[in-house]
C-alpha cells in the first residue's frame, strides 16, 4: 500500500551525530528503521547523506539509498529518491523522521488508510499535548488545526483565538503522493521555512493544504535534545 522512506542526516544542528548515539546497544536509527519495518509497508529505504549510516543500514540487511546532492530538509532528500527510480505519480510515500525510535506502528498504518481512503495528496499526523509545558517548547512543534485541515505550524506557542480550530502536537510524519512530492521539491524554500526549519510551510504558503490525522500516541516522541535522549534511555530501562 505504501513505501515508508527514512531521510537521515547526519549533522544534526541539535544534538550532533545523534543518529549514531546509542541506546541499549542499537542506534537511534537503527531503532526507527526496525520499528518501521513492522508496519504494512512494502519496503523500507534509508535516504542518507552519511556513508556511515549508508553501511549500517546495509550491514543489518536493510534497503539504503546515499544521496547524490545536498538538501535543505529531508523531504527534498527523499524527493532524489524517487526521481531517480522514477516512481509513478499515484504513489503513496511516508516519510518517517529518522529520529522516531519510539514511533507507533499503527499510527503510520492508520495514516496510510487515511490518505488511500481520502485520495489525499498531502498528510500529516498530530496528538493532543500531554505536558502544557510543551506548548512553549521551540522544539515540539504545534500546528493549528480545523477538522483535519492543518492551518498553520508554529514552534512558539500561538495561542490561538481562531473559532474551532485546536493546537496539537505535530507528529514528524508525513505522508504524499510520489506525483506531489515531486511537484513540492520544483518550488523554492520560502522564508519562513528557512527560518523556522519547517518544511511544510512551504506547502502552506504556496496554498498546498496539509491534511493532519489526529491520533493518541502514548509513548511517541523525537529524539531532539539530549533531555530527549534521556527520557528515552530512562523509559527503556523502566520497561
Amino acid at each position: 500500500m505504501f513505501k515508508i522512506l527514512i531521510p537521515a542526516r547526519l549533522n544534526s544542528q541539535r544534538l550532533k551525530r545523534k543518529l549514531l548515539e546509542k541506546v541499549d546497544y542499537k542506534t537511534i536509527i537503527q531503532m526507527t528503521w526496525e520499528a518501521c519495518n513492522k508496519t504494512n509497508a512494502n519496503e523500507v529505504i534509508v535516504v542518507t547523506d552519511s556513508d556511515e549510516i549508508f553501511e549500517l543500514i546495509s550491514n543489518l540487511g536493510g534497503h539504503a539509498y546515499k544521496s547524490k546532492k545536498e538538501h535543505n530538509s529531508g523531504t527534498d532528500r527523499i524527493q532524489e529518491y524517487i526521481e531517480e527510480l522514477a516512481f509513478s505519480d499515484d504513489e503513496l510515500v511516508i516519510n518517517v523522521q529518522c529520529d522516531e525510535p519510539l514511533i507507533e506502528v499503527e499510527a503510520v498504518n492508520q495514516l496510510g488508510s487515511f490518505m488511500v481512503d481520502n485520495q489525499f495528496q498531502y498528510g500529516t499526523i498530530a496528538k493532543n499535548f500531554t505536558d502544557d509545558n510543551y506548548l512553549n517548547d521551540a522544539n515540539k512543534v504545534k500546528v493549528l488545526v480545523d477538522g483535519n485541515k492543518g492551518l498553520d505550524f508554529y514552534r512558539t506557542n500561538p495561542n490561538s483565538s481562531h473559532h474551532n480550530c485546536k493546537v496539537l502536537h505535530h507528529i514528524g510524519i508525513y505522508a504524499f503522493t510520489a506525483g506531489f512530492l515531486n511537484l513540492f521539491a520544483k518550488i523554492p524554500p520560502t522564508v519562513n521555512e528557512e527560518k523556522l526549519k519547517l518544511e511544510q510551510l512551504r506547502a502552506i504558503e504556496n496554498g498546498f493544504p496539509i491534511n493532519v490525522l489526529e491520533l493518541e500516541l502514548k509513548n511517541s516522541w523525537g529524539i531532539d535534545t539530549e533531555e530527549d535522549l534521556k527520557k528515552l534511555r530512562d523509559y527503556l530501562k523502566a520497561k
